[in-house]
């Protein structure tokens, strides 16, 4: 029988939406299906492949650092691992004048040190070889012995004795003394130090401060204490040198020092020996002592010759500075370090003069016509005891009418009281406008010359006054400033930078020692031009009027002496009284030739009894000199 049936039939029903292909498990995982399986992000492939390849370039470039770039250093670095080296201090650029003559020199020297390792390790030989070298020493055996055996202790080199003269290295060259030996190295020595002191300066050794505040130096240098040695120090100072003693005895190699680059001064050399001689014969006869010059080209402020009494020897600071010259230098009142050009601040007297009169020619307060009458004395009603009135004198009884031209040549101090503080119909500058333009002619500023301790004058204001003395300003005040007393100070450069200035035509130029700085095959490294400062707060016509009444001052006025010269010339005279009726400071400036100057020089002598014509004379002999014909064809 056939039976028939129908078959079961089975079916799994799967949704579309839950299909998954197989090429769909390889999609990326931003599929719907990424929880079946994620590639890997390419960013995790490019941040892989950067810092491997920053740490290459890391390597790489730290590799040539320390092979080729640093070849030397760490060359350098292991040589004095496995030796004992001695630093020796470079030879100091020289110092030159104008015409290349030397005023400087290093002189050999030879220091003895002594290797800490090499040293007799014997303690009967080591006292032995210290008794023989403390006889060829002329020290102490006691003390030499403890030098050695303490500088043993704490150093692996140290220095036994400096700057021992050649005798001695050649003695010292005779014996086998283990563990000492000679190195040469150089001081300085200054060829006429007296005359040159005040601007050359000198050295000295290095202190702790120099010491923390640059890794240049170390203990046995020296450096600059004053002058241009000082100003200039980076440039004279040189670079180190080293001596290395290999481990084995007897055996150096040597790193030679390379000298500092030399300095050529504007200063020539006959025109500052001839300033110091004339300015200390005048001192001489007349028995005082201190005292300033300065002398400079009026076209460029190049200073060619500067001195200051009392002065010094700056060889004296080679050696050892002896108790009683340590209190002759640094401890002496009268300052013989102290460059009274530069840093000394006076009252300027009459050489003030012919500023005041610039400024009331500038303001319209007089004209070159303007007179007064008589110089003697003015009198000023005090309206408290009308019984006493104030009087202010002229040095001198002078009569007749006094315009500018005659003031400034007899240095008339009564035409300068009315001009600054007024009188009768004549109303005056008042200090205000006196302040104002000595201000503006850096009276009380900064010149800038390059040479340590410039000192800036001062200028005083009623301002001033009230604030430091509790009192008012009075007429008398400006009285006192108009003729250069009172408490208005300024330097004798600062007086030769104006008086420069007329005679150029109106240009204040920075007062400059240093012309150019060269290496030592004389090739220039850096060339100074003429600095100007700005001009001075007057007109052309102002100026020019100013100058021909200076030239007054030598054809008819108190400056008559200058005459005499082989050229024409332009000056003023003056004096600053320092203690009443007892002492003054006397002062004298002039340019010259009128025409076309090409020098300004000023004096400044101190406590004089009375106006004796010091400076004048001091002025006339230096300026007969550097203008007489037979030297310039010599």
């Amino acid at each position: 029988m056939i039976s028939f049936y129908k078959k079961k039939e089975y079916r799994i029903s799967v949704s579309h939406d839950d299909w998954v292909t197989p090429e769909e498990t390889l999609m990326d995982s931003s599929s719907d299906y990424s929880n079946i399986e994620q590639p890997i992000s390419m960013n995790v492939f490019r941040i892989t492949t950067g810092i491997i390849v920053v740490l290459f370039a890391v390597i790489s470039f730290g590799t040539f650092k320390i092979s080729i770039l640093g070849n030397a250093f760490y060359a350098d670095l292991a040589t004095q691992n496995k030796t004992v080296n001695f630093t020796i201090s470079p030879p100091r650029g020289l110092i030159f004048d104008n015409e290349g003559q030397a005023l400087v020199k290093n002189v050999p020297s030879f220091d003895l040190v002594a290797i800490s390792r090499d040293l007799p390790r014997d303690a009967a030989q080591l006292k032995e070889n210290v008794d023989v070298l403390a006889k060829i020493l002329s020290k102490n055996p006691e003390e030499t012995n403890a030098l050695i055996t303490d500088g043993a202790k704490n150093n692996s080199l140290f220095i036994v004795a400096s700057d021992i003269p050649k005798e001695i290295v050649l003695a010292f060259s005779q014996l086998n003394l283990k563990g000492f030996y000679v190195v040469a190295t150089t001081k300085r020595s200054y060829i006429d130090g007296h005359q040159f002191s005040t601007v050359v300066g000198y050295i000295g050794k290095v202190s702790r401060d120099n010491l923390e505040k640059d890794s240049y130096y170390l203990v046995s240098d020296s450096i600059g204490r004053a002058g241009i040695e000082a100003a200039y120090e980076e440039a004279l100072r040189g670079t180190h040198g080293r001596i290395f003693f290999t481990q084995q005895e007897g055996s150096s190699t040597q790193q030679e020092p390379a000298p500092g680059d030399d300095v050529v001064l504007n200063l020539n050399h006959d025109i500052q020996e001839t300033l110091y001689n004339t300015l200390f014969n005048t001192l001489r006869t007349a028995n005082l002592g201190r005292a300033a010059a300065i002398v400079q080209d009026p076209r460029s402020g190049a200073v060619l010759g500067m001195v200051s009494f009392p002065g010094y020897d700056n060889n004296i600071f080679n050696s050892a500075v002896s108790q009683e010259e340590f209190e002759k230098l640094f401890l002496s009142p009268s300052k013989p370090l102290f460059n009274r050009a530069v840093s000394g601040l006076y009252n300027p007297g009459s050489v003030i003069k012919p500023f005041i009169g610039m400024a009331g020619l500038e303001e319209g307060v007089i004209t070159r016509n303007t007179t007064i009458q008589d110089c003697v004395n003015i009198t000023i009603p005090n309206p408290l005891k009308p019984n006493e009135p104030t009087i202010y004198k002229n040095w001198r009884v002078d009569l007749g009418p006094f315009n500018l031209r005659r003031a400034i040549a007899d240095s008339c101090n009564v035409f300068f009281y009315t001009l600054g503080g007024g009188h009768n119909d004549i109303p005056g500058l008042g200090i205000s406008r006196i302040a104002k333009y000595l201000k503006g002619a850096w009276a009380d500023a900064i010149l800038g010359i390059d040479l340590p301790g410039e000192e800036k004058g001062f200028v005083p204001t009623p301002e001033w006054k009230r604030k430091n003395t509790n009192e008012n300003w009075y007429l008398g005040d400006t009285y006192n400033i108009s003729i250069g007393q009172g408490d208005l100070v300024v330097s004798p450069l600062w007086i030769n930078s104006y008086i420069s200035a007329i005679a150029n035509g109106g240009t204040m130029y920075k007062p400059s020692v240093v012309n150019r700085i060269v290496d030592n095959s004389k090739n220039p490294i850096r060339v100074f031009q003429p600095d100007a400062l700005g001009r001075l707060p007057f007109k052309d016509e102002v100026i020019r009027e100013v100058k021909r009444d200076m030239q007054e001052t030598v054809l008819s006025g108190t400056a008559k002496l200058l005459s005499g010269l082989p050229v024409t010339a332009g000056a003023k005279t003056g004096t600053a009284e320092v203690v009443k009726n007892t002492s003054i400071n006397s002062l004298f400036t002039a340019f010259a030739p009128f025409e076309n100057p090409e020098v300004a020089i000023t004096i400044l002598i101190e406590g004089a009894a009375s106006n004796e014509g010091h400076a004048t004379r001091t002025a006339y002999d230096f300026l007969k000199w550097y203008f007489d014909p037979n030297r310039k064809t010599q």
